[in-house]
């Protein structure tokens, strides 16, 4: 990825979305621990350059805690998934599906 935060150097939110996709696909792979550092990174890029309010934020903390909810790692997913909830609520007065929200999440108390 540096090649492209090179490129996008001066919007880093163009790199966001590259982050996520390289995550989607070590997701798919099971290969957590290389997804979740790029999850990681994109929503920090996303709080940095959107502020930690706006719903892409709250895509993205909903990306990262379905990686942990897909780990078992519940206790981990579910501050994120009501942090997500709340930026939604705040935002577009609804929880949307863009979060990954879902009020039936196994293990998590919404």
């Amino acid at each position: 990825m540096t090649l492209a935060e090179r490129i996008f150097a001066s919007k880093p939110q163009n790199v966001s979305p590259y982050l996520n996709d390289l995550a989607k696909v070590y997701k798919a792979q099971g290969r957590y621990a290389s997804a979740e550092p790029l999850y990681k990174r994109s929503l920090a890029i996303n709080e940095r350059v959107l502020g930690p309010a706006h719903p892409d934020v709250a895509e993205s903390l909903g990306r990262l805690a379905g990686l942990y909810s897909d780990q078992g790692r519940n206790a981990a997913a579910e501050p994120l998934y009501k942090r997500a909830l709340a930026i939604d609520e705040k935002a577009l007065g609804t929880p949307t599906s863009r979060s990954g929200l879902s009020p039936q999440q196994p293990g998590i108390r919404l």
